[in-house]
């Protein structure tokens, strides 16, 4: 498996933007696919925050993505996020989330920060297990979410 900066895959905009868009399109009332597509590629960066990752199984097929955003919560101050971890259900279990989220942590540390964030309404016992802890749960478009944070 591999993880690279989506910029060096672009051929897979559309696949991580379909992802995006039927895992989490409930939290973003009013946007359609293709403006999905649009967000993601402007994600295609290495040097700055919007990143997006994917993760690549030894035939260099897409097995996962994940990104590292400014803002991730409407009307919430705190920034940069971890956000939008997905792999496929077929490879999870593989670490491949896990090498998802070390990637966004290592690329948020290279661009200067201290801190991130994530919320979750699905996962908090991966992202625990990965150091994250806990700061509050809220209810959010409605889900219950999780948000967490980690001192990188």
């Amino acid at each position: 498996m591999k993880i690279a900066p989506l910029v060096e895959r672009p051929d897979l905009v559309a696949q991580v933007a379909a992802w995006g868009f039927a895992e989490w399109g409930h939290l973003n009332p009013g946007e359609t696919l293709e403006q999905r597509v649009v967000r993601i590629r402007g994600k295609m960066n290495v040097d700055r925050i919007p990143v997006a990752f994917v993760a690549l199984d030894d035939a260099d097929d897409i097995v996962g993505t994940a990104s590292l955003i400014f803002d991730d919560l409407e009307g919430d101050p705190r920034n940069p996020w971890l956000a939008s971890v997905f792999v496929l259900p077929t490879h999870r279990r593989k670490g491949i989330a896990s090498a998802l989220v070390r990637a966004v942590e290592a690329t948020a540390r290279r661009l200067g920060y201290s801190r991130l964030y994530l919320f979750t309404s699905t996962a908090p016992d991966l992202y625990a297990g990965l150091g994250w802890r806990p700061l509050e749960r809220r209810d959010y478009r409605g889900e219950h979410i999780q948000v967490m944070d980690r001192m990188l």
